[in-house]
C-alpha cells in the first residue's frame, strides 16, 4: 500500500486504493441482454443453418425459404446445390443468380434475403467470474459473449490478451484497451463451438491522482515505460510531478520526478503511480466590479500590484471614486466566515448549557434557547464580503494581487446611507461637516432597541470606524446602529453583541436578535 503523505492526505490515498478498479471495468457496467446482431450486415458471411430467402420469376418460378445444409450448399428445383457458405450477405443475391444463369441464361429475376443467422454456442473461460457456454449469433461482438460470462475478473482477468480458439487453434487476438481507447475491434465472426479465452491479467500499476479515472492500468510485457501508462490514463490528466513507489528486487523504493523524466522511466509490476499538478499558471485571473471601462475579468502576469493594474484600466473621474478602491478577496471572506462560525458555535453551546436555578428561570431559558437556535440559523447564511483596505492616510498601497481577487472601484455618489435600528432607513445627501449622530437623526433617530453608544460607519473605502460623534463622513459610506442586547434578559448578551458587530463589519449586514 503507498504512502506519500501522512494523516488527511495518506487516509484519502488508502481509500483511493481500496476502491481502486482495473481500468476498464465500466466497459461492462451496462447490460448486453437482449442485443442480439441479426447477422444481416453487409460483411456477415453465411454460414451452415442460416435462412435464405430465395425468389425467382419469368422463366422459372421459386418462392421458398431454404436452410443452409451442413456442406454450406441450398438445393433450388431445376438448378441444383447452390454453395453459400461463406459466401458475404452483400454478394448472396450474384451468387445465387450466376448459378440459375447456368441453366437459364436469359428471363429470369432474382431476389434473395437473409432471414435469420443461425444460433451458436460460444465458450468463455478463463479471467472471468463465470466461466461456461453461451447463446448468441455469429455476428454478436466479443463484448456480448464477456459480459454474460460476468465481464473481466476484476483480479484475475486480462484485458489486454484475450484469444479466440477455434479447434483449438488461435484465428483472433483481442486487446479491450484499443476499443477503449480507439474503438476497434478486430472483425470476428463466430462459429458454433468457439471458446473465448481470457488469459492471466499481465503487469499492472497503481495509477491515482490527478487523472479522471483512478485505478489499475494493465501493460504488455515489453511495454513498462511511464509513456505507456500515460498513454492509457485519460486526457482529463493534467498532472505536472508524478511519485512512483513499489519495489525492486526486494527493495522498496518511493521516488518523486516530471512528467517528462517519468515517461522515459521504466515500471515494474505492482508499482503505485500518483500524478498531482504542482506547477503554477504565469497569469491569474482578476476582476472588477464598480465603475470602470472595459472587461469585467482580466488575466494579468502572476505577482502583478494593484496600482501596476490600475494604471491599465480606464476610468472617467467624473463617475468614478478613485479614492475609495478597495478589494475584495475570496481567502479573507473565507477567515472571516470561520471567524463568524466559531463564535456561533460557542454562543450555541453555553446557551444549550445554560444552567437554571428555577422552574421558571428554566422555562425562561427554554424560550431564549429558542430565540437564539433562529438567530444562529439566519446569522450561518450571512456570507462575508472579504473586504480589503488598501489606502493608508488617503494614499493607495501597491498591495501584491492573488488570483481571484475583485477590484473594487466605486461610483462617485453624494449621498450617505442609514440602516439598521433607525426608524427610517434611507440615504440622504451627504452635507460636509455632519457627524454619526446628525445622519441618524435625519433618518428619523434611534429605535427602542438600538445600542446608540456603538454606531459603525462602513466607508466606501471599505475602511470601518465607530462612533457616535464620528465626523469622518464621506459620501458613499454607509451607517450601521446595530441592535442592544439587554444583558437582564438574554444570559450572553455579550457573546451576542460580539457575533452581532463581526457580521456587520465583515458583511455590511445588521441582524436583529428577536
Amino acid at each position: 500500500m503507498a504512502v506519500f503523505w501522512e494523516n488527511g492526505q495518506k487516509r484519502a490515498l488508502q481509500d483511493a486504493e481500496a476502491g481502486a478498479l482495473p481500468f476498464g471495468a465500466n466497459l461492462f457496467a451496462g447490460s448486453y441482454q437482449g442485443q442480439h446482431q441479426d447477422g444481416r450486415n453487409p460483411n456477415y458471411k453465411i454460414m451452415p443453418g442460416d435462412r435464405v430467402s430465395v425468389n425467382t420469376w419469368g422463366a422459372l418460378e421459386i418462392k421458398r425459404v431454404f436452410v443452409v445444409d451442413g456442406q454450406g450448399n441450398i438445393f433450388l428445383p431445376s438448378i441444383g446445390p447452390v454453395p453459400l457458405s461463406g459466401v458475404k450477405n452483400s454478394q448472396l443475391t450474384k451468387v445465387v443468380k450466376s448459378q440459375i444463369a447456368k441453366v437459364y441464361r436469359t428471363g429470369v429475376g432474382v431476389y434473395t434475403n437473409l432471414l435469420t443467422a443461425a444460433p451458436v454456442g460460444v465458450y468463455v473461460t478463463g479471467g472471468v467470474p463465470r466461466p461456461g457456454r453461451y447463446a448468441g449469433v455469429p455476428a454478436d461482438s466479443v463484448l456480448f459473449f464477456l459480459n454474460q460470462a460476468g465481464g473481466i475478473d476484476a483480479k484475475a482477468g486480462s484485458y489486454r490478451s484475450i484469444s479466440l480458439l477455434r479447434e483449438n487453434k488461435s484465428i483472433a487476438e483481442i486487446d479491450l484497451y484499443e476499443f477503449i481507447l480507439n474503438g476497434t475491434l478486430p472483425p470476428i465472426q463466430f462459429a458454433d463451438g468457439d471458446t473465448i479465452l481470457v488469459k492471466r491479467r499481465g503487469p499492472t500499476v497503481l495509477v491515482l491522482g490527478e487523472v479522471a479515472n483512478p485505478g489499475y492500468i494493465e501493460l504488455l510485457p515489453g511495454k513498462m515505460s511511464g509513456a505507456d501508462a500515460l498513454a492509457v490514463v485519460p486526457k482529463a490528466a493534467t498532472a505536472t510531478t508524478v511519485t512512483v513507489q513499489g519495489l525492486v528486487a526486494g527493495q522498496s523504493h518511493n521516488s518523486t520526478m516530471e512528467v517528462a523524466v517519468f515517461a522515459k522511466s521504466q515500471l515494474s509490476d505492482g508499482d503505485t503511480v500518483y500524478l498531482r499538478s504542482e506547477g503554477r499558471p504565469d497569469t491569474i485571473l482578476i476582476h472588477f466590479e464598480g465603475e470602470f471601462v472595459g472587461p469585467s475579468l482580466l488575466s494579468i502576469a502572476r505577482g502583478s500590484r494593484l496600482l501596476d493594474v490600475l494604471n491599465y484600466v480606464e476610468i472617467d473621474p467624473t463617475l468614478s471614486d478613485v479614492s475609495a478602491v478597495h478589494l475584495r478577496r475570496s481567502e479573507v471572506a473565507a477567515k472571516q466566515k470561520q471567524s463568524i462560525d466559531n463564535s456561533l458555535h460557542r454562543l450555541e453551546r453555553s446557551a444549550m448549557l445554560a444552567l437554571s436555578g428555577t422552574e421558571k428561570e428554566a422555562a425562561i431559558r427554554v424560550q431564549e434557547a429558542k430565540l437564539m437556535q433562529s438567530f444562529i440559523q439566519r446569522a450561518r447564511t450571512i456570507q462575508p464580503l472579504g473586504r480589503v483596505v488598501t489606502a493608508s492616510g488617503g494614499t493607495q498601497q501597491n498591495l501584491l494581487l492573488v488570483d481571484g481577487d475583485t477590484i473594487v472601484i466605486p461610483a462617485r455618489t453624494n449621498v450617505v446611507r442609514i440602516g439598521g435600528e433607525v426608524r427610517m432607513t434611507q440615504a440622504v445627501v451627504y452635507t460636509p461637516g455632519m457627524n454619526a449622530g446628525d445622519y441618524i437623526r435625519r433618518a428619523g433617530g434611534f429605535t427602542d432597541r438600538a445600542d446608540d453608544d456603538n454606531i459603525i460607519i462602513m466607508h466606501a473605502s471599505a475602511e470601518v470606524t465607530m462612533g457616535h460623534d464620528e465626523s469622518n463622513i464621506r459620501p458613499g459610506d454607509e451607517i450601521l446602529v446595530a441592535p442592544a442586547v439587554d444583558s437582564k434578559i438574554m444570559q450572553n448578551a455579550a457573546d451576542i453583541s460580539q457575533v452581532l458587530y463581526q457580521i456587520a463589519v465583515a458583511a455590511a449586514v445588521v441582524l436583529t436578535v428577536f
